[in-house]
């Protein structure tokens, strides 16, 4: 791969000195721009949505919204849960996997108003399915609150918006593939068939006893790691030797990390439900995997680490601020692995059980990996689809500092915290008032860290979308690579 983001080019300045688009990436930046906007939005919704959350949670007389039916803490955390995953997430990995892919397989995007019109569909859908929460029109099920009308709008909407990496994936010119495909290609078939099943087993034809059950826990660890995950993880293995300029450290045990994460994360789900009603078989089956997934976390963490390790690719990361966030998430899946292979076993799961251990693990994943690893493919990426430089260096370091700071307060607070509660909830002797006070504090540092994180997005939306709106890239100019 070829150097593209060199150190003595000024930041966002796009890439070798030529401010035209290639005819690829020309036929992307409409659908690409739709998504991430619609991506930013959300995200700046879910933030403010997260702060009163986290008000009202460390609030003993029920936070500033007490008084409002529909601003309950229920359903505000039910909503900012699917803004963030749903809106921001989803959103801001269409737009990057399409890419991502369109720049390996060298696509042109030929019919980029069905990838668009997909894009429409799904926020659509998005912003009813949030509407009737607030209206407490929800289901009881984590990730699946949407009424289960919403279900199959969404998922229509995927094909039309998420299946296009696939496409350029089956025409590419040549044989020759890299990790970041196959990461791609695995996420975007894995989540049709999870959702669509879910709702099927969950919402349309329920499924009786347990089944529910483990159905969802099937489903939400399939979306988290499988969706998330893998998406992320595409994205790393392309821009670390994309602004390095080298070729990732041992890549010849990528297939390895590749096979061995798509194996076993899907299967992780039956050890979220130890100690319930479930077959002891299905709680081991669970168990056993998370602890397997250790083994795409060591190979990924030579991968990653052991590329920024040599030849100064740590100083290097510091001071580009796409390696920044890129490598910021690299080392957060690497913590992530190692905690989730040691928190499956039943020992310890024992602990952390009914506790906010699990959230600070879904935010380890979700923000501290797959979120920053998002920021740091737009600042990598934005600039060469508008033409633009980013209009304030100071919000880009407001908006690092602020999300590093706050991602890992959080995560601290929740982990640590989960940790504490466990423990205190196994003592007969230590009562549940007693319990509920050791949480102040951390629900203090959860609500400080909502603001960083608020403070955060504020600020790369107001550097993104001035850099959008001063645009000088036109739409169909096109230039051969």
């Amino acid at each position: 791969m070829t150097q593209e983001n060199r150190s003595d080019r000024p930041q966002g300045r796009p890439p070798e000195g030529d401010s035209r688009l290639t005819r690829t990436e020309s036929q992307l930046r409409g659908p690409f721009l739709l998504f991430f906007i619609s991506a930013v939005i959300w995200l700046l919704a879910a933030s403010v949505l997260g702060v009163i959350a986290a008000l009202e949670q460390g609030s003993l007389a029920g936070g500033p919204f007490r008084d409002c039916e529909m601003l309950t803490y229920g359903h505000i955390a039910a909503a900012q849960h699917n803004l963030f995953v749903y809106g921001w997430g989803f959103n801001a990995f269409f737009a990057l996997n399409l890419w991502l892919l369109s720049q390996l397989g060298r696509f042109e995007l030929r019919n980029g108003w069905l990838a668009t019109l997909g894009g429409v569909f799904w926020n659509l859908a998005l912003t009813y399915g949030v509407v009737l929460i607030f209206a407490g029109n929800q289901t009881g099920f984590s990730l699946l609150e949407f009424p289960r009308e919403v279900g199959p709008v969404l998922a229509v909407a995927f094909l039309l918006a998420g299946f296009w990496p696939i496409v350029a994936f089956a025409r590419r010119p040549t044989g020759h593939t890299f990790a970041s495909q196959w990461f791609v290609v695995a996420a975007s078939f894995a989540f049709p068939l999870t959702y669509l099943l879910a709702q099927l087993l969950i919402l349309w034809q329920p499924a009786s006893g347990v089944v529910q059950a483990i159905a969802h826990s099937w489903f939400v660890s399939n979306l988290l790691l499988l969706w998330f995950g893998a998406s992320a993880l595409a994205a790393v293995y392309y821009f670390l030797p994309k602004v390095l300029d080298r070729t990732i450290s041992g890549y010849y045990l990528a297939p390895v990390a590749f096979w061995s994460f798509v194996l076993f994360a899907g299967w992780t789900g039956p050890a979220a439900l130890i100690g319930a009603p479930v077959p002891l078989w299905l709680q081991s089956v669970g168990v056993v995997a998370g602890a397997m997934l250790i083994i795409p976390a060591i190979i990924t963490a030579i991968n990653f680490h052991g590329t920024l390790s040599s030849e100064g690719g740590w100083s290097r990361a510091w001071n580009d601020t796409t390696l920044r966030f890129v490598s910021f998430g690299a080392v957060s899946f690497t913590v992530f692995g190692v905690l989730n292979a040691v928190f499956s076993f039943r020992g310890y799961n024992a602990v952390t059980r009914f506790t906010s251990f699990a959230a600070g693990q879904e935010q380890l994943l979700t923000y501290a990996f797959a979120s920053m690893v998002l920021f740091g493919a737009t600042y990598f990426v934005l600039p060469r689809l508008t033409g633009s430089l980013w209009p304030s260096a100071k919000l880009v370091h407001v908006h690092f500092w602020s999300t590093a700071l706050g991602a890992v307060a959080s995560i601290v607070a929740l982990l640590v915290g989960g940790w504490e509660n466990g423990k205190q909830l196994a003592d007969a002797s230590v009562s549940f008032q007693q319990i509920a006070k050791s949480t102040t504090a951390w629900n203090t540092v959860l609500s400080v860290s909502a603001v960083l994180l608020l403070v955060g997005h504020i600020a790369f939306a107001l550097n993104a979308f001035g850099m959008i709106l001063k645009s000088s890239a036109p739409a169909s100019a096109g230039r051969h690579d």
